[in-house]
């Protein structure tokens, strides 16, 4: 049976044009245009929604998201509102209190939100909690502060466990100061890692909360093989309320089995594997070619090989996966847009950079050359107010340049990181056009970096979509998926400036899959 639905009395943005209407059946744009063109082509029958002068655009696309992490975030020990090290030690006590079993894990603390900037150390946790592993991981996922009973039994303090000392946290005395960054985390083993995943029923309840913000599509990062496996079976049960694409992890490739990387029957598929070649600006981890302004001591860390990341992404180009490599610093940057080169007979795709938060206008060449897809997080804009400091003020003038990267026709693809930065796109939206919060700050306030509201939403629909091989989404054009959102404002403009979500309904495949509560009657 037909199935059909002519949105009109508003506007409708179908990502390139605004028109009167939009014509959906059996899932698809059929037409988008004027609104008697659409009346006379709806079939009978057709349900009429009324926009009411409100504005439909396409469906919002993430580009990188941690499900799993997000999910261990919201329902488990969230500490991203903490704002001193005093709140830190209350909300632990309190947690272990609560929890008396078990191992304690909590993520995202960040001194960079705290009065003193002090980072907490061993000597603050072991007084507190000392008879159970507790592992509380730093905002940007690159950090994490253990006790001495978690760092004893990670594994992370023995002979040859890591390659770079620094990835070691030490007291001026070179005893361990319970942190660990980078690999030193990833090869801390299940004290640290929580490789179970949590489980499908969870995993559900996340995607669906995805979908109040208006996203229809997401990128599953570092997606674990126990991961894969649940986000297959919400799509083999047809549970899963948007579209996945999931990136497994490049350091791992061999340990997931070929049922792994098939396509799900529906809204779920692994499209590639992420490997690391740095860390993050926060905890000082991301790669510099020059030392930190605030820590001329360090330059950050440089992750993996290079020998061993090229051989990981042709054994991934030759499985049919796409790489993604993590680089932030301009370091890490102009490695990894160097591996994605194709070279020595190797083909395949041009690949992604994530995050490329730094790129200075001498990699602008190289960045054209090899033209791999961009994956920003424009909400680190305003996360990162601090980022000047960290860099010097002329360094900081290329993070986040997005302006410029569109301008020399790199596609940027728009994401949150989540849970290492809200999910909320909109807030990214926000932070592309406007650049500084609402207190004024900015990682990189220069306004020649801003983008208007469509090229802004470009990044979160059809640039994204592109990211994730979704060819046809993130455009409601004829014969597009009918992914899409109605919003209250009557523009863009005033959506993105809008401070709460102007989400009023989510479509995903011509269903709906969320609608705004209303107020509750007394």
């Amino acid at each position: 049976m037909t199935e059909a639905f002519l949105w009109s009395g508003g506007r409708v943005f179908t990502g390139r044009r605004y028109v009167e209407a939009v014509l959906v059946e059996d899932g698809r744009v059929l037409f988008a245009g004027g609104h008697d063109e659409a009346r006379r082509l709806a079939p009978t029958g057709a349900e009429r929604p009324l926009l009411a002068g409100r504005l439909v655009i396409p469906g919002l696309v993430d580009a990188h998201v941690h499900v799993a992490e997000l999910t261990r975030v919201r329902e488990g020990f969230d500490l991203a509102a903490i704002r001193s090290l005093a709140e830190l030690k209350d909300r632990l006590a309190a947690w272990a209190a609560g929890h008396p079993t078990g191992p304690i894990v909590g993520r995202g603390w960040d001194p960079e939100r705290w009065g003193d900037h002090r980072w907490p150390s061993v000597r603050d946790v072991d007084p507190i909690v000392a008879d159970r592993p507790v592992v509380l991981h730093h905002a940007s996922g690159h950090a994490a502060l253990l006790n001495t009973l978690a760092l004893e039994a990670s594994g992370a303090l023995g002979r040859g466990a890591v390659a770079d000392p620094a990835m070691i946290g030490r007291f001026p005395d070179g005893s361990p100061n319970g942190l660990l960054f980078e690999e030193a985390i990833r090869r801390a083993g299940s004290v640290v890692s929580d490789r179970s995943g949590p489980p499908a029923e969870a995993l559900g309840r996340t995607l669906r909360a995805l979908t109040s913000y208006g996203l229809t599509s997401v990128g599953a990062m570092s997606a674990s093989p126990e991961e894969v496996r649940a986000l297959r079976s919400l799509d083999e049960a047809g549970r899963l309320p948007l579209t996945v694409r999931a990136f497994v992890r490049l350091a791992e490739l061999s340990e997931y089995a070929a049922r792994d990387l098939a396509a799900g029957p529906g809204r779920f598929a692994v499209l590639g594997a992420k490997g690391y070649l740095d860390g993050a600006f926060g905890p000082r981890t991301a790669s510099l070619r020059a030392p930190y302004a605030d820590d001329p001591a360090t330059s950050g860390l440089r992750v993996g090989d290079d020998r061993t990341l090229e051989d990981r992404i042709a054994e991934c180009t030759a499985r049919g996966l796409v790489p993604a490599l993590h680089a932030i610093g301009d370091a890490a940057v102009a490695r990894a847009a160097g591996m994605l080169r194709p070279s020595g007979g190797r083909t395949g795709p041009a690949g992604r950079i994530e995050h490329a938060s730094l790129t200075p206008p001498e990699l602008l060449g190289l960045l054209q050359e090899v033209r791999p897809t961009l994956v920003v997080q424009p909400g680190f804009v305003w996360s990162d107010h601090w980022l000047r400091g960290r860099l010097g003020p002329e360094r900081a003038r290329s993070a986040y340049a997005f302006r410029t990267l569109t301008d020399r026709g790199l596609r940027l693809a728009g994401s949150s990181d989540a849970p290492y930065d809200p999910v909320d796109p909109w807030r990214g939206l926000a932070a592309a056009v406007g650049r500084r919060d609402g207190l004024g700050r900015s990682a990189n306030p220069d306004p020649r970096e801003a983008l208007s509201p469509e090229e802004a939403l470009g990044l979160y629909t059809a640039n994204a979509a592109t990211s994730l091989g979704l060819g046809g989404h993130g455009r409601l054009e004829p014969g597009a998926p009918a992914d899409l959102v109605v919003l209250g404002p009557p523009d863009l403009a005033r959506a993105v400036a809008a401070v709460e979500s102007p989400v009023q309904e989510t479509w995903v495949g011509g269903r709906r899959v969320y609608v705004r509560p209303g107020p509750r009657e007394e």
